[in-house]
This record gives structure tokens, sequence and C-alpha cells, in this order.
């Protein structure tokens, strides 16, 4: 083939892929668009469907604004498409315990809209690649208040920060008697999760391809192996600590702000029954975990040192699961180290079962929380320091007068 005609196939090539693309975006949009509306119009009792917007931002579930109008007016409301393998039993349990907070007057979460028939999820069938699967759909109030942040862009003011922590502890309360029956979450506790990630990485280690995040990946595992040794000697120390329903996801871009406090809280999707110092260091690692400037990849403890004593002033209000103990503050560090290996965990997980992954963005995640970890291993007893510094001597609401004298 002379050199001309392979320019010209070239370029038609190049402009047939453009083409293409550009009608898959635009089918995809028509796809997602109208099955959400026909969910909403068919399922619920919210008047007729005007218009669905798509909410970008998530990692996880596919997020739908929809404008409905009925004899009251017009109504926005939240819909969530929930990823492809998610447990039904998963869902119901997210929604069983938001309605159990909310009626211990937690009322920052959105209330989730019961269908005609008064389930609170809606399953439709689709076709992904050649198989035809399930797909879960769930609507929920629209909460107001502002979206200042996400997981990374977590500059908050210190005020921000205390009303966050102070959040928490609320959630903590309101969730503390929370009774399941016979919904959990597939992923089991931390401490038994952190188990498993040697055998999960060890199995992804074997099937590298020689990507640039594969080699990064195997470079760095026998120090992440290690980290998570260090981590598993913590557990005869948690024996007896504090368990609730965690959030296990708390960080700033799931929160609604309104003038520096919080206003609406979202994204429950990875709530489980698990120590409730987990719950703390995870909010810390998220809130506190510097991602640009001169410290960028390190733990600002200073704004640590505001979540903690926030947190612990909250808590003393109320009697369960009540302020954080020595044995728990004790145990905060390694802790911490443990919460940084989680998101590690989601960045090596996440990469090895997406069907087309971003090596840069995936990279680019898993080099600044392994640079994370480091930074909290080499700094124990700097975050030790900050704990004792955070400990505040407040009496147990309802405590006896005169108790302990």
């Amino acid at each position: 083939m002379d050199i001309a005609k392979a320019n010209e196939l070239y370029e038609m090539a190049v402009r047939l892929a453009a083409d293409a693309q550009t009608l898959r975006d635009e089918l995809q949009v028509e796809f997602l668009s109208g099955q959400v509306a026909e969910v909403v119009a068919t399922e619920y009792d919210l008047g007729e469907v005007l218009r669905v917007e798509q909410i970008f931002g998530g990692f996880e579930n596919l997020s739908f604004a929809v404008v409905t109008r009925d004899g009251d007016g017009e109504r926005r409301s939240f819909v969530r498409k929930y990823k492809h393998g998610t447990v039904e039993r998963e869902i119901r349990y997210e929604h069983a315990l938001v309605r159990h907070i909310r009626a211990n007057g937690f009322e920052l979460p959105a209330r989730v809209f019961e269908t005609k028939s008064g389930d609170t999820l809606v399953t439709r069938e689709e076709l992904l690649g050649t198989e035809r699967v399930g797909r879960f759909f769930a609507v929920y109030e629209m909460l107001d208040g502002e979206d200042k942040y996400s997981w990374t862009e977590n500059r908050c003011t210190d005020a921000e920060y205390e009303d966050a922590a102070r959040i928490l502890a609320r959630f903590h309360q309101a969730a503390y008697d929370f009774e399941p029956g016979d919904l959990y979450r597939e992923q089991p506790p931390i401490m038994e999760y952190l188990a498993t990630m040697p055998g999960t990485f060890k199995g992804y280690a074997e099937q590298t391809t020689g990507t640039k995040y594969d080699h990064y990946f195997l470079s760095q595992l026998p120090r992440i192996l290690e980290a998570i040794d260090r981590g598993l000697a913590l557990a005869p120390e948690l024996e007896g600590l504090p368990r609730c329903p965690t959030f296990n996801d708390y960080h700033p871009g799931n929160l609604k702000w309104r003038e520096e406090r919080g206003v609406g809280l979202f994204d429950f999707d990875w709530t489980k029954l698990d120590y409730r110092l987990f719950d703390i260091a995870i909010g810390i690692v998220y809130f506190c975990s510097s991602w640009e400037d001169t410290d960028d990849g390190q733990l600002r403890l200073d704004k640590a040192e505001i979540f903690l004593r926030a947190y612990q002033d909250e808590a003393c209000c109320g009697e369960h699961p009540g302020p954080v103990t020595d044995a728990e503050l004790a145990a905060l560090p390694r802790m911490l180290a443990i919460a940084a290996l989680y998101v590690v965990s989601w960045d090596i997980v996440a990469y090895y079962i997406d069907r087309d992954p971003n090596d840069d963005e995936y990279l680019f995640f898993l080099e600044h929380n392994v640079a994370f970890v480091d930074f909290i291993e080499a700094h124990l007893d700097d975050i030790a320091a900050m704990t004792e510094r955070a400990k505040v001597s407040r009496p147990v609401l309802g405590a006896a007068e005169g108790e302990g004298e």
C-alpha cells in the first residue's frame, strides 16, 4: 500500500472512531435518562417527570437529579442507580439504617422514598455486554446545602472540621441501637478485612500485565504487606472496644454545607457494624490528609486534633457509645495506619476489577495513599502525643452526681 493511501485510510479510521464515540455517548445519555425517568414515573407517586440530570463525581454508583411536578408544584429528587454487582441485602441494610437513625432524631440523611407498593428498592433488567443483568434503583429526597468538597478536595475551615466531627458522633449515637436482623454487609469488619488483604493483593500481583500501574504496585507490595502485618498485631488491644454501625466513607464530599455547618449527610452504602474507633480513624484520614501544597501526602495533625477534640466533646453528651475511651485513644495511631491501608485497598481492588482502568488516575491515588501510610508509620509518636492533647474530661450525660467520689 502506498504512503498516501495509508494516510487516507488512517484519517478515515480516526474520523469513524470519533463518530462512533460520539454516538456511544449520546446513546448512553439517552438510555440512562430514559431508564431513570421510567423508573420514577411508573414506580413512585411523585408526579409527572419533567427532566433528568445526571450528577457526576462518584466512583461507585450513578446519581441523578429528577424533577417532577404534581399538584403541589415541582420537586427535585435524588435517584441512585447502584453499580452492577451490588447485593440487594446490602441496599436494604442501608435503607433500614437510614430510617432508624432518622427515627432517632438524626435527620441529616435524606429520606428514602417508598414506591407505590411500599418498597424502597426498584429492580430493572438491562444488557451488560452479552449478559442480561439486574440493576437496583432508589429514590431519595434532594438534600439542601452546598457541595463544597470531595474526598481529595478537603481543606475545610476549622469550624467545618469541628462540626463534621460532631456530626459523626451524633451519627454513632443515633445508630448505636440499630438491629439489622438478617441484613448485613458482604465486606467483613475492618480487622477481618485487613486479614484478607495479603491474599487478595498477592492474587492481583499474579495477574499483572506490565502496565505502569502494575510496576508501581509490585514495587510497593512488600512494604504494603509489612504494614498490614503491623496492623494485624493491634487485634488484641481492640478486644472489648465499642462497636456500632459505622459510616466507613466519612469525608467532606459526603456532606452538604451551609455557613460552615454540615446540613446534610449522604452515601451510606459503605455502612456496616464495626469498631467505633475505625470510623473515627477513617474520618480523620479523609478529612485531615493533605492532597496539595508542600504537605501533600501528610496528615495535618493540627486539624486531626480539632476533629478528635470535637468528636470527644460531642460523644460525651450521650450515653452510648459514650466518650472515646483511653484504650481507644491508645490504639488510634495504629488504627489510623489501618484506615489508610483500607483506602489503599480500594485503590488496588478498584483498579483490578475495572474493565477499562485509567492507569494515570489510579496510579495518582495509589501513590498518594501509599505515601500517606508511610507518613503515619513514621509519625506514630507524634500522633500519640496528639491523642493525649485531645483528651477531654467531661462527665457523661446521665452520670449520677458525685459518682466516683
